[in-house]
């Protein structure tokens, strides 16, 4: 089959902007003869392209081509100082779990079925709204003074800006067969139970449209190929070797004969967890290598700078005193940066040019030589930042909040790799331990950012190594994850390396999950902690695997 780059049209973009604008319009002189104001509304329609291919042990599993349109509505009755959308507190059975992600009619010509879909949800988000201003009125009379104070809305100027994507017919894709045969290099080794190779290709486009008159049509393509590994240890322990490439274009995709290289190297990856010990609780220097430190400031520091956090009574707020104090060690700066699309040679999963409120993507500076210096902000102000810096996002079917984009953690007097081993090992010396640990690579994790819970992390490593200040060989050790509380980590790290590493991914918060980039070079700490992971309790199968091609063992 052959890749068919065939672009399609994109009249439909202005169609569906000439219903949004139709049907916002006749809403408002509906709102404006009732009894509660709606001060704003946006409506946004995100148009779906997506492609998903499986292969599982050297054969096709499966591959589907998709098409959907889904539509947001965000609306607002009260004034911008206290409107529909205000934090209750004490009332956690009234929340956004009304909102679902609506699909609606995709036909290319818009027909009355769009707009009956569009005036349905304008209906029952008018009547919500209504319901619940005054639900929040309410609850401000009863419940004591709330410790940040701030307007729930940022009027702004309308903006008008028009970038259809160019759509890539994905019906005719080449992968089924490449995907098969990387399965089956892995699926040729037999301490190998599962060899999964996917390709995920998602083409998006939005279209937006306000009561402030705001106009705007603009999208992406992201490209995701995951290869896996998997088998059980006779401890139980379900292991895995995996890897994922990101890119925002589908001329980016590696060849074949790379790839069949990367399944050796998980399968050798592999068979390296199955023959390393569990690992035990430790506390002491550590090394997280460059992605792994990329993934770990994504967990650690980017939620707790979320605009929307700082607004929750229920929230712990970690750097809501911090800001213009120290945090970090003066040679550490970090950023979140949407319009940035690539960096250190690579993609970046987290780029767009507008966000979920129509607010350009805009450059956040969080950290400065070491020093705290803000949030990432929407549309909801907070004491100190009354302005969006473009980082309102949500999945559709989610009312948008502060998220990441693109998180740079960046040093100045980086060392090599080398220097960095070093001083690792000259700081388990000094601590009197028999080794250092370096993780290499973790696959994501959770943060607690409340007040009930500890206010903690959990990050999960799945490949590190100790590094023994004897001269004996680096030795592998798995079961192990990394732990602690965020001021604490950031107060132990002691260098950073020379060699920035790229993490993409998707995020999943209250707004739901997006795609998401963090940046970072190695990091040495001077301690961090490690607990044991859940460990597996079913024995490895009981039957002997078959063959690759069939026949007996």
């Amino acid at each position: 089959m052959l890749l068919a780059f065939l672009l399609l049209s994109t009249g439909l973009a202005a169609s569906v902007e000439d219903v949004l604008v139709s049907e916002l319009d006749r809403a408002r002189s509906a709102w404006a003869a009732g009894p509660q104001p709606v001060h704003y509304a946006a409506l946004q329609v995100e148009d779906h392209r997506t492609l998903d291919v499986v292969a599982l042990a050297g054969t096709l599993a499966s591959s589907e081509v998709g098409r959907s349109r889904t539509l947001d509505v965000d609306l607002r009755v009260g004034t911008p100082d206290l409107d529909s959308t205000h934090p209750l507190r004490g009332m956690s059975a009234w929340t956004d779990s009304t909102r679902d992600r609506l699909r609606i009619p995709f036909e290319d010509e818009p027909t009355h079925a769009l707009r009956q879909a569009v005036w349905a949800e304008l209906d029952a988000r008018y009547r919500e709204a209504r319901n619940r201003i005054g639900i929040v009125r309410a609850n401000l009379s009863v419940k004591v003074e709330e410790e940040t104070q701030a307007p729930d809305f940022e009027p702004r100027a309308k903006v008008e800006d028009r970038q259809p994507i160019r759509w890539v017919a994905l019906e005719s894709v080449p992968w089924e067969g490449r995907l098969a045969r990387v399965s089956a290099r892995m699926d040729a080794d037999p301490r190998v139970h599962v060899a999964r190779a996917s390709l995920q290709v998602e083409q998006v486009q939005k279209t937006f449209v306000d009561t402030e008159g705001s106009r705007l049509v603009h999208g992406g393509t992201w490209v995701r190929l995951s290869l896996l590994a998997g088998t059980v240890a006779p401890d139980g322990d379900d292991l895995s070797a995996e890897r994922t490439l990101s890119f925002r274009s589908l001329e980016g995709l590696p060849s074949e004969a790379r790839l069949i290289d990367l399944a050796g190297r998980l399968v050798d990856e592999l068979g390296a967890l199955l023959d390393a010990p569990r690992g035990e609780p430790y506390r002491g220097p550590v090394i997280l290598d460059a992605r792994a430190a990329a993934v770990f400031f994504h967990e650690v520091l980017g939620h707790r700078v979320e605009g929307h956090r700082q607004k929750r009574d229920d929230e712990g707020k970690t750097f809501a005193e911090k800001v213009g104090r120290p945090i970090l060690p003066a040679f550490l700066d970090v950023w979140d940066d949407p319009s940035t699309t690539r960096y250190a040679g690579e993609d970046l999963n987290g780029a767009y040019p507008w966000d979920d409120e129509g607010v350009p993507a805009t450059r956040a500076v969080l950290v400065e030589k070491g020093i705290f210096r803000g949030f990432l902000t929407n549309r909801s102000p907070i004491p100190g930042f009354p302005t969006s810096n473009g980082h309102g996002r949500r999945m559709a079917g989610h009312a948008p909040v502060a998220r990441m984009g693109n998180t740079v953690v960046e040093a100045r007097g980086a060392v090599s790799a080398a220097r960095l081993i070093d001083r690792l090992k000259q700081e388990a010396r000094r601590q009197g331990l028999p080794y250092g640990i370096v993780v290499e690579e973790i696959e994501g994790g959770f943060t607690t950012t409340g007040r009930v819970t500890p206010n903690a992390f959990n990050v999960r490593a799945t490949r590190s190594r100790r590094v023994y200040v004897d001269g004996r060989p680096d030795e592998r050790v798995r079961g192990i994850d990394l732990v602690g509380t965020p001021l604490l980590a950031f107060s132990s790290i002691l260098a950073a390396g020379d060699d920035p590493g790229v993490f993409n991914g998707l995020c999943g918060a209250e707004s739901g999950w997006v795609p998401v980039s963090a940046v970072a070079p190695s990091l040495l700490f001077r301690t961090l902690e490690f607990q044991r992971k859940e460990k597996g309790e079913d024995r490895p199968p009981l039957l002997p695997r078959p063959q690759a091609g069939g026949g007996d063992p």
